[in-house]
C-alpha cells in the first residue's frame, strides 16, 4: 500500500516540482528580457487604420509606427490605406511638416476579355497565372494578356479585385494600394497610379504591330497615332507601338476616347457600388 501510494506522489511531486521551476523561469525572462513599447509609437500606431497591407512598406502599422517614433523613417506619407488625413494626423503628433500624399490604386492595364481574345491551345495545368505564363506565354491569344486564372485575387485581402469575362478587375473604393496584385501578375499588367490618372488611359499592354495586335485582340492598341495628332496638349506619344498618354499634361477632354477605333482608351471608371451591385447581379444569376 505505502509503495502503491509513493508511485503515485513522487510522479506527482517531479511534475510539480518542475512546474514551479519552469514558471520561475518565465517570470525572470519574462522581467528581464521583455521589450518596452515606446508610447509613442503605440500612439502612432493607433492612429493608423490597422490594415496591416503593407503598403507602406514595412510589416505592418506596428513596424512603420515604431520607425517612426525612434527617427529611423522620416517621411509620414507611406500609409496608402489611410492617406491623406492619416499623414496629417502622424505629422501632427510627431511635430513635423505633414508630407503630401497622392492617393494612389491597383490598375489593370488589359480588356482583353473573352469576346475579344481566343485560345491559342487548351491549357490543363494548375489554374494559376504563374504557371500558365511558364509555358508559352500561357494559352491567350494575346501573350501580353491577362490569363485570368486569379493569382491577384489570391493575395488580395480587401477583396478589391475580382475575375470578370476572363480577366482582372479592381474595385477602386476597396483598393488599399497594399500592391500585393502588383507583384502577384506575372504578365506585370498592374500597375499602381495616382487615382486621377484613371481618368484617362491607354488600357492595353501589347506592344506588337497593328495586325498582329488586332489579330490576338480586338480591343488592343494598334499605335494608329490618331489619338496623338488629336490631343490638344500633346499629352500622348507611341512607345514601342503602344499609345502612352502623360498624366502631367492630359486635360481629360475625352478626345482620343471618341476616335480610338478599337476603343482602347478609355475615359473613367464603374464607381464601387456600380461594380459591387454588378457582383451581386452575377452571382444571383450563377446560383
Amino acid at each position: 500500500m505505502f509503495l502503491e501510494i509513493n508511485a503515485i506522489l513522487i510522479p506527482a511531486a517531479v511534475g510539480a516540482g518542475i512546474a514551479l521551476v519552469c514558471g520561475v523561469i518565465i517570470i525572470l525572462v519574462f522581467r528581464f528580457f521583455s521589450v518596452e513599447v515606446d508610447p509613442l509609437a503605440e500612439t502612432l500606431e493607433n492612429i493608423f487604420p490597422g490594415a496591416n497591407c503593407g503598403g507602406c512598406g514595412y510589416s505592418g502599422c506596428a513596424a512603420y509606427a515604431a520607425v517612426l517614433a525612434d527617427g529611423t523613417e522620416k517621411n509620414t506619407g507611406l500609409c496608402t490605406a489611410g492617406g491623406q488625413d492619416v499623414a496629417s494626423a502622424i505629422a501632427t503628433e510627431l511635430g513635423v511638416a505633414a508630407e503630401t500624399v497622392v492617393p494612389v490604386v491597383a490598375n489593370v492595364f488589359c480588356q482583353g476579355t473573352c469576346d475579344k481574345t481566343h485560345e491559342r491551345y487548351h491549357y490543363t495545368g494548375t489554374p494559376h497565372c504563374a504557371s500558365a505564363s511558364g509555358l508559352f506565354s500561357g494559352p491567350n491569344s494575346c501573350t501580353y494578356g491577362c490569363l485570368g486564372f486569379g493569382d491577384c485575387v489570391s493575395v488580395c485581402e480587401f477583396n478589391a479585385l475580382y475575375i470578370e469575362d476572363g480577366i482582372a478587375k479592381v474595385n477602386h473604393n476597396n483598393c488599399v494600394a497594399c500592391g500585393k496584385c502588383v507583384a502577384a501578375c506575372p504578365k506585370h499588367l498592374i500597375r499602381l497610379i495616382p487615382k486621377h490618372e484613371l481618368a484617362t488611359n491607354v488600357t492595353c499592354s501589347n506592344h506588337w504591330p497593328a495586325r498582329v495586335a488586332m489579330k490576338a485582340c480586338k480591343a488592343a492598341c494598334i499605335a494608329c497615332r490618331r489619338c496623338v495628332k488629336e490631343c490638344p496638349v500633346d499629352a500622348i506619344t507611341i512607345e514601342d507601338n503602344l499609345a502612352v498618354i502623360d498624366q502631367m499634361k492630359c486635360i481629360h477632354c475625352g478626345k482620343c476616347v471618341s476616335l480610338c477605333p478599337t476603343k482602347a482608351i478609355r475615359q473613367g471608371l464603374l464607381d464601387g457600388p456600380k461594380i459591387e451591385a454588378l457582383q451581386k447581379e452575377k452571382e444571383a444569376e450563377a446560383s
